[in-house]
């Protein structure tokens, strides 16, 4: 034994707070209500809408005074790095998910603004993201 290895650096937050139902893969594989079972492209577009239906609550709640900014960054970092995890996902697909719940283009400009907004009140480094990019890289 001895050192337990190297360190990973913190823990991850406890996401269970803002997690959606995409977060547990379990589900989606499971072919319930006659349903067929879904592609791997249908799961990684829900998986994707999940992470920002999520980074969403996280600038919710930090508009709203319910969560300290560092917190609030921590969590959205977190649902950034799992989005970009998540890689290409079919835009039309997700589009249409995400508009059943809620996010449209415009919703998901604001997140864009407001997690720059979060980040420069930590002090770090905002991210610019390309609007006129067709390419959808950065966050939403």
């Amino acid at each position: 034994g001895g050192g337990g290895g190297a360190s990973q650096g913190p823990p991850p937050p406890d996401t269970s707070v803002y997690a959606t139902k995409e977060d547990s893969a379990t589900a989606s594989w499971i072919p319930f209500m006659g349903g067929k079972a879904k592609t791997a492209s249908q799961m990684r577009d829900e998986k994707y809408c999940g992470y920002l239906v999520s980074l969403d609550k996280v600038l919710t709640d930090w508009d709203a005074n319910q969560i300290e900014k560092r917190e609030a960054l921590m969590h959205a970092d977190y649902y950034m790095e799992k989005i970009q995890e998540v890689g290409r996902v079919d835009a039309d697909n997700a589009m249409e998910i995400l508009k059943q719940r809620g996010i449209d283009d415009t919703k998901r400009a604001a997140m864009q603004g407001k997690y720059q907004e979060l980040k420069q009140a930590c002090g770090q480094r905002v991210p610019q993201y390309d609007r006129d990019s067709h390419h959808k890289s950065g966050c939403c």
